[in-house]
């Protein structure tokens, strides 16, 4: 007994002591593990502040990069038509006339009463094309257009304000034709898709101002995140018009717009963006 109590007080005492030196300062112990992890904590918060100001930007280029097209819930099943180049004198390619559409099996949608359609031309053609946007039902086409010898690449045409606008909850073909053959219309290369205008949704109401901006003179990243929204709600070819917006270095030139490549690539128009950016690098290696 007396011995286990003497043990007993012995170790009380050297702890004392041990308590005593480290009050004054005579015994160096290490640091408990969790204040040398708060000091390490303390280091990375510091590094975090001396971060530099663009790697906040490069955050927010990677947000923007996540941003895509999604495609309408209720989409309208419309299948694309496509002809061959029969009734053509001049040798045409299969990809001669693309059109800028989401899809081929449904009608891409739109909240505009007069809407911008957009297709691509992978060569120039010495024939007119002819545009035409009709209503299913409607003997006369709203809207027809000859466009004498065009030139390759991105082209697009608005329906104009003074023609009567599309009206919500109707889908209407759009087409676009190569004059080949005056005599026998039958035989010339028509490529057809389908345009429905639909309500603009609740949501895209509180993110974006009633009024579309006009001004040539609005911010870039206005025009680019208006027509990320638009793609974002399924409001395909209101997210073309705004990006075709935004400014680029030759603001007529598509092919430069870099928004609106992206938009084509995301729904498998690789080709005519390939294409595009090889002639416009063609064009620059020239000067």
């Amino acid at each position: 007994m007396n011995t286990t109590r003497q043990k007993l007080v012995t170790i009380i005492a050297g702890t004392a002591s041990i308590l005593s030196l480290q009050m004054f300062g005579f015994l160096d112990l290490p640091e408990p593990l969790i204040f040398q992890s708060s000091k390490k904590l303390e280091v990375l918060t510091s590094t975090w502040k001396d971060l530099p100001a663009n790697a906040e930007l490069k955050s927010t280029s990677t947000n923007r990069a996540s941003k895509q097209y999604i495609p309408p819930v209720a989409s309208n099943p419309r299948r694309t038509i496509g002809s061959g180049s029969r009734g053509c004198s001049q040798s045409l390619t299969n990809d001669l006339v693309t059109l800028l559409i989401p899809s081929e099996d449904y009608a891409g949608q739109t909240t505009s009463g007069h809407p911008t359609f957009f297709w691509h031309l992978s060569q120039p053609v010495s024939v007119p094309m002819r545009f035409a946007l009709v209503e299913p039902g409607v003997p006369e086409p709203l809207f027809e257009k000859q466009i004498d010898s065009p030139q390759m690449g991105m082209m697009q045409l608005q329906l104009p304000k003074d023609r009567p606008e599309l009206q919500t909850g109707r889908t209407y073909k759009w087409s676009v034709t190569l004059i080949c053959n005056t005599k026998r219309p039958s035989a010339n290369p028509v490529f057809i898709s389908w345009i429905e205008r639909v309500r603009t949704p609740g949501v895209l109401e509180q993110q974006l101002p009633s009024t579309p901006p006009t001004k040539s003179n609005v911010p870039t990243q206005v025009w680019r995140d208006r027509a990320w929204s638009y793609a974002e709600s399924g409001l395909w070819y209101d997210a073309l018009a705004a990006m075709s917006k935004v400014p680029t270095a030759n603001s007529h030139e598509l092919a430069t717009n870099d928004d609106f490549l992206a938009l084509l690539e995301q729904v498998g128009l690789t080709q005519v963006t390939q294409q595009e950016r090889l002639n416009v690098a063609t064009r620059l290696s020239t000067f």
